[in-house]
């Protein structure tokens, strides 16, 4: 609040300069700075989804190219060899899909391609076995249709011999004739391949003998059989394997996703795209299935590209084609954060199956932000602490200028009022002796005793202001000599009492005894002393008594001035030395003085190589000591 009240004293118009110089070109240049961010910004953006746009056309570019070439590989025609890594090649063809799987697949949309067992050779076996009873004499016809040539007829002979042996309850033998039609891979049996048909019926009949130990292995061989997509059936046939699996094993049978998603997808292309009529070549996104289809040669050929083969090759050149953006297809490899700046491509504007997106590389931070804007908000940054700093510096100049133009204003009021006092005294006294009527000589000689203090006071007051000025800059000369410190201060003590006696105090001065040699300017330590002394006086107060102490501690004298006054407040005390500055105590008690007592106090005794310091609370009288080191 002192601070604010010395501003607003005259002259005000410091204020309004101040105002001028600092805070509107602050303000206009952070106007301007915040505007050319703007300017900034709105350019990086746009030049953001300029990059967006092209980053979007490219991916799209890069998808087309990679379905074209594939398209033209499908007229051609793959070779096992080159189906990709996670994709399935299929040709259909009246009907039926002929397909070169590279990724596993639990099922597939049409019967098997591998033929059954004829009849005709089995029709006198069957009739001993369902007609007769007969299980000895189809038994023995089995045995012998089991070592014919032709695997379709061993085929249907195992199966039957496997099935008499199991009504005869011959369960070892059942299960070596069911180990050899395992062995068959070039035939089927009711839809089934009889591989796949002899693990079945070696696992029913472990069930039937309660040989759980061995039924779980042969379940567990049939399940990654299943898993591996080692049968092909069809999806019916597949449930209902797997069921029969999972009540042998208590284990659920579920092929992989990816295997999952291509069975589907060519169970759709099988429903959709196989007949025998021309189909103009398409491409459908079956999540997470690519179907790409062509008419070749009156066929249909068709590749199913699945999650591994288009995270390797499509959305890998998308990506890269797209980059520095990210590249996104709807559907697929997640979505992009709702917080990123995206462009989107749609479906009907590309004619390519899926929607795809672009978005930002991330997030801006600093580290992101473009050179020329980090620039701009450093210099601005850096100019705004300038100015802050300076104006800053400014009032500080200003104000303590201005603390030191009061401090002067006051030192010229109180020196004024010092020469005053003793100027008024001499007056009268001269008008009283060289009046009309004589004087008698015991009047006379107060009068010229009283003069003669007025003197001596007006003498110190003007030699103490020339004194100060000399310190001030640095001409002070000074005589230093070896002298004792207790005898300099007992014989300003006493002539310093005679002043002060007048006034009704009382000063005592104690020395320890020992010898405090010290090397000083006598005059300059006596007036310091002296100063010490009258300060003591103007601020005791009600106190009348004043003690003056001298102390050698090691190589230390000590010279101490107590009262028992009014005291320094703590946060006085290291102020009261500066020139020109007294307490508050002495401004609110109009108490007399010029402000550079303490001042000179402190200068001579920095010229001894000392130190003086305060002690003593408010209120509590205070205790002035000027420390000098010894001079033996």
């Amino acid at each position: 609040m002192a601070g604010l009240r010395l501003w607003l004293r005259p002259p005000r118009n410091l204020l309004v300069l101040f105002g001028v110089v600092t805070l509107l070109p602050a303000a206009t240049l952070a106007v301007l700075g915040v505007r050319l961010l703007q300017q900034d910004r709105a350019l990086a953006e746009q030049r953001r989804g300029e990059m967006l746009e092209r980053a979007a056309d490219r991916a799209v570019r890069a998808l087309e190219q990679e379905i074209v070439s594939l398209t033209r590989r499908l007229k051609e025609g793959f070779a096992p060899a080159d189906v990709p890594d996670g994709a399935v090649y299929a040709v259909l063809h009246a009907g039926r899909i002929d397909a070169l799987p590279a990724a596993r697949m639990p099922y597939y949309p049409d019967a098997p391609g591998a033929k059954e067992p004829p009849a005709a050779p089995f029709e006198t076996l069957e009739a001993l076995e369902f007609r007769k009873q007969d299980l000895a004499g189809a038994l023995e016809i089995a045995g012998k249709l089991s070592a014919s040539t032709d695997p379709l007829v061993r085929a249907g002979a195992l199966l039957r011999q496997a099935r008499l042996l199991r009504k005869m309850g011959r369960a070892d033998e059942a299960l070596e004739a069911y180990r050899k039609l395992g062995e068959i891979t070039t035939a089927a049996i009711g839809g089934m391949p009889a591989d796949l048909v002899a693990l079945r019926g070696r696992c029913t009949v472990l069930e039937e003998q309660s040989r759980t130990e061995q039924l779980r292995p042969e379940a567990a061989a049939i399940a990654a059989g299943l898993r591996a997509g080692r049968w092909r059936l069809n999806r019916v046939s597949f449930l209902h394997v797997a069921g029969q699996v999972a009540a042998w094993s208590g284990e659920e049978v579920r092929a992989d996703a990816e295997g999952e998603a291509l069975a589907a997808a060519l169970e759709w292309l099988h429903q959709n795209a196989g007949t025998d009529d021309a189909h103009a070549a398409g491409v459908r996104w079956q999540s997470p299935v690519a179907i790409l289809w062509t008419p070749a040669a009156g066929s249909t050929h068709a590749l199913l590209a699945g999650p591994r083969y288009l995270e390797a090759r499509w959305l890998a050149e998308m990506r890269k084609a797209a980059a520095p953006a990210r590249a996104y297809l709807a559907g697929w490899g997640g979505a992009p954060p709702a917080a990123l700046r995206k462009v989107q491509r749609a479906a009907a504007d590309t004619g390519l199956p899926w929607t795809l997106m672009v978005t930002e590389p991330g997030t801006a931070g600093w580290g992101e932000l473009p050179g020329q804007r980090r620039l701009l908000l450093v210099g601005l940054g850096a100019l705004l602490v300038l100015i802050a700093a300076v104006s800053y510096l400014i009032y500080r100049s200003i104000t303590r200028e201005m603390a030191v133009a009061r401090l002067q204003s006051d030192f010229v009021a109180a020196v004024s009022h010092e020469f005053r006092t003793p100027l008024t005294s001499l007056r009268q006294f001269q008008d009283l002796v060289g009046g009309e009527e004589p004087l008698p000589p015991e009047k006379r000689r107060i009068y010229r005793e009283a003069q003669v203090r007025a003197t001596d006071r007006l003498q110190r007051l003007v030699e103490a202001l020339l004194d100060f000025g000399r310190m001030e800059a640095g001409r002070r000369p000074y005589r230093f000599e070896k002298l004792d410190a207790g005898a300099l201060a007992k014989d300003v003590t006493e002539e310093f009492r005679r002043e002060a006696a007048g006034h009704g105090f009382a000063v005592e001065c104690s020395l320890d005894g020992e010898s405090c040699p010290v090397n000083a300017d006598s005059e300059a330590l006596s007036r310091a002393l002296w100063n010490l002394l009258d300060n003591a006086v103007k601020y005791s107060g009600d106190g009348r008594r004043i003690d003056v102490g001298v102390e050698r501690d090691g190589e230390v004298v000590r010279l101490l001035v107590r009262d028992y006054g009014l005291g320094v407040p703590a946060g006085e005390r290291k102020r009261i030395f500066d020139k020109f500055v007294r307490g508050e105590a002495a401004r609110a008690l109009g108490i007399k003085g010029t402000g550079i007592g303490l001042a000179m106090v402190k200068h001579i005794v920095a010229a001894h190589g000392g130190s003086v310091e305060v002690a003593g609370g408010s209120g509590k009288g205070s205790v002035f000591t000027i420390a000098l080191p010894v001079k033996e």
